[in-house]
Protein backbone atom coordinates (compact mmCIF):
# COMPACT_ATOMS: atom_id res chain seq x y z
CA UNK A 1 0.00 0.00 0.00
CA UNK A 2 1.19 3.40 -0.79
CA UNK A 3 0.76 6.34 1.65
CA UNK A 4 -2.00 8.66 1.38
CA UNK A 5 -1.99 12.56 1.58
CA UNK A 6 -4.72 14.12 4.24
CA UNK A 7 -7.23 14.88 1.63
CA UNK A 8 -6.78 11.11 0.17
CA UNK A 9 -7.22 9.81 3.19
CA UNK A 10 -10.04 12.13 3.93
CA UNK A 11 -11.98 10.90 0.99
CA UNK A 12 -11.25 6.95 1.70
CA UNK A 13 -12.41 7.83 5.32
CA UNK A 14 -15.85 8.89 3.38
CA UNK A 15 -16.12 5.81 0.90
CA UNK A 16 -15.79 3.72 4.17
CA UNK A 17 -17.76 5.42 6.25
CA UNK A 18 -20.66 5.23 3.09
CA UNK A 19 -20.13 1.37 2.87
CA UNK A 20 -21.01 0.84 -1.03
CA UNK A 21 -20.04 1.61 -4.52
CA UNK A 22 -20.43 5.23 -4.66
CA UNK A 23 -20.06 8.41 -6.68
CA UNK A 24 -18.34 11.66 -6.19
CA UNK A 25 -21.54 13.45 -5.11
CA UNK A 26 -21.88 10.70 -2.37
CA UNK A 27 -18.92 11.53 -0.95
CA UNK A 28 -19.52 15.15 -1.08
CA UNK A 29 -22.00 14.43 1.03
CA UNK A 30 -20.47 12.57 3.58
CA UNK A 31 -17.89 14.71 3.90
CA UNK A 32 -19.13 18.37 2.99
CA UNK A 33 -15.78 19.70 3.67
CA UNK A 34 -14.64 18.12 0.68
CA UNK A 35 -14.83 19.86 -2.48
CA UNK A 36 -15.88 18.30 -6.10
CA UNK A 37 -12.36 19.89 -7.41
CA UNK A 38 -10.34 18.02 -4.56
CA UNK A 39 -11.95 14.42 -4.80
CA UNK A 40 -12.50 14.60 -8.47
CA UNK A 41 -8.81 14.41 -8.81
CA UNK A 42 -8.19 12.57 -5.90
CA UNK A 43 -10.18 9.66 -6.49
CA UNK A 44 -8.20 9.20 -10.05
CA UNK A 45 -5.05 9.09 -7.78
CA UNK A 46 -6.50 6.52 -5.41
CA UNK A 47 -7.40 4.59 -7.72
CA UNK A 48 -4.54 4.98 -9.28
CA UNK A 49 -2.63 4.09 -6.29
CA UNK A 50 -4.81 0.67 -5.79
CA UNK A 51 -7.02 2.30 -3.08
CA UNK A 52 -10.30 2.33 -5.28
CA UNK A 53 -11.94 0.90 -7.98
CA UNK A 54 -14.04 1.42 -10.94
CA UNK A 55 -16.99 -0.70 -9.87
CA UNK A 56 -20.34 0.65 -11.91
CA UNK A 57 -21.92 3.51 -13.66
CA UNK A 58 -24.64 4.90 -10.90
CA UNK A 59 -27.26 7.70 -11.29
CA UNK A 60 -27.57 10.50 -9.27
CA UNK A 61 -30.62 13.23 -9.09
CA UNK A 62 -28.30 14.86 -11.90
CA UNK A 63 -25.80 13.38 -13.70
CA UNK A 64 -24.35 9.80 -14.06
CA UNK A 65 -21.08 8.33 -13.46
CA UNK A 66 -18.40 6.19 -12.20
CA UNK A 67 -19.69 4.35 -8.78
CA UNK A 68 -16.37 3.81 -6.84
CA UNK A 69 -15.57 0.66 -4.68
CA UNK A 70 -12.51 0.48 -1.91
CA UNK A 71 -9.66 -2.07 -3.09
CA UNK A 72 -8.24 -1.67 0.37
CA UNK A 73 -10.59 -2.21 3.87
CA UNK A 74 -10.48 0.27 5.94
CA UNK A 75 -8.89 -2.56 8.53
CA UNK A 76 -6.18 -3.39 6.54
CA UNK A 77 -5.03 0.50 6.18
CA UNK A 78 -5.45 1.22 9.95
CA UNK A 79 -3.07 -1.68 10.49
CA UNK A 80 -0.86 -0.39 8.07
CA UNK A 81 -1.04 2.82 9.90
CA UNK A 82 -0.49 1.25 13.52
CA UNK A 83 3.00 -0.43 11.68
CA UNK A 84 4.47 2.77 10.12
CA UNK A 85 3.80 4.38 14.23
CA UNK A 86 5.85 1.60 15.87
CA UNK A 87 8.74 1.61 12.85
CA UNK A 88 8.38 5.97 14.01
CA UNK A 89 8.50 5.72 17.62
CA UNK A 90 11.38 3.09 17.95
CA UNK A 91 14.85 3.90 17.89
CA UNK A 92 15.67 0.84 14.84
CA UNK A 93 13.58 -0.14 12.05
CA UNK A 94 13.95 -3.84 14.09
CA UNK A 95 12.66 -2.51 17.02
CA UNK A 96 9.53 -0.85 15.27
CA UNK A 97 8.49 -4.45 13.25
CA UNK A 98 9.16 -5.83 17.08
CA UNK A 99 6.89 -3.74 18.50
CA UNK A 100 4.49 -4.38 16.20
CA UNK A 101 4.37 -7.75 16.18
CA UNK A 102 4.45 -7.30 20.40
CA UNK A 103 0.98 -5.46 19.84
CA UNK A 104 -0.24 -8.12 17.73
CA UNK A 105 -0.03 -10.62 20.00
CA UNK A 106 -1.20 -8.32 22.90
CA UNK A 107 -3.99 -7.72 21.01
CA UNK A 108 -4.60 -11.41 20.26
CA UNK A 109 -4.73 -10.45 16.66
CA UNK A 110 -1.76 -13.10 16.11
CA UNK A 111 -3.53 -15.87 15.47
CA UNK A 112 -1.77 -19.73 15.19
CA UNK A 113 -1.72 -19.41 11.53
CA UNK A 114 0.44 -16.09 11.88
CA UNK A 115 3.11 -17.56 14.52
CA UNK A 116 3.27 -20.86 12.53
CA UNK A 117 4.12 -18.24 9.79
CA UNK A 118 6.13 -16.32 11.22
CA UNK A 119 8.72 -18.92 12.98
CA UNK A 120 9.08 -20.62 9.67
CA UNK A 121 10.17 -17.49 8.27
CA UNK A 122 12.77 -16.66 11.74
CA UNK A 123 14.10 -20.35 11.03
CA UNK A 124 14.40 -19.47 7.24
Amino acid sequence: MQTLTRKEEQIMQAVWQIGHPCLISEILKKDTTLKRNTVAPGIITLTKKGYLKVDSIGKSMTRTGRAYAPIVTQHAYDEQQKLIQCVVDSQTTKDGILNYIQLLIDTNQADDAFRTNLKEKIEK
